[in-house]
């Protein structure tokens, strides 16, 4: 069921040399949050998850790219692709329709196919905080009471 492809064959489309005749490139087109963050503290580290839905853009080069990009797209509603992303916390929301984007370039043409993906998923970040040493509370420019924490 899975898609073989040659180690090298998918890369990041923003890579200016490419001497691959068959390639895919997988880029990040846009990521957006979901709802407001959710922060954990368990007294040593905050952790910050955010809830994000990102689009990504899927191309397939060289000959039969357009079957190649339908046959990829099919591939990821696979049970296996579907437990994969599970496992990472994400999943795919939406697929766009696959594009022909064959064109002609320098009197040769170039076989290409393309579809968009929309993936949940939670982004999670992990701060140290200092604890608090000392903390002067005033009132009335009066000196109230100092509290010392333990460090």
């Amino acid at each position: 069921m899975a898609l073989k492809l040659p180690d090298g064959s998918v890369l990041g489309g923003w890579l200016p040399d490419n001497k691959l005749s068959k390639f895919i490139t997988v880029d990040l087109i846009s990521s957006k949050e979901i709802g407001l963050s959710k922060r954990r503290f368990d007294g040593q580290k905050e952790r910050i998850i955010t809830s994000c839905l990102s689009m990504v853009s899927v191309s397939c080069y060289g000959s039969n790219a357009v079957r190649v990009a339908m046959k990829l797209r099919t591939i990821l509603q696979s049970s296996e692709i579907i437990d994969a992303f599970k496992t990472m916390n994400a999943g795919i929301v939406s697929f766009s329709d696959v594009r022909n984007l064959t064109a002609t370039i320098l009197a040769n043409f170039e076989e290409r196919g393309q579809f968009d993906c929309e993936i949940s998923h939670h982004h999670v970040v992990e701060t140290t905080l200092n604890s608090i040493e000392q903390v002067d509370i005033t009132t009335n420019n009066h000196l109230v009471k100092q509290i010392r924490g333990n460090s």
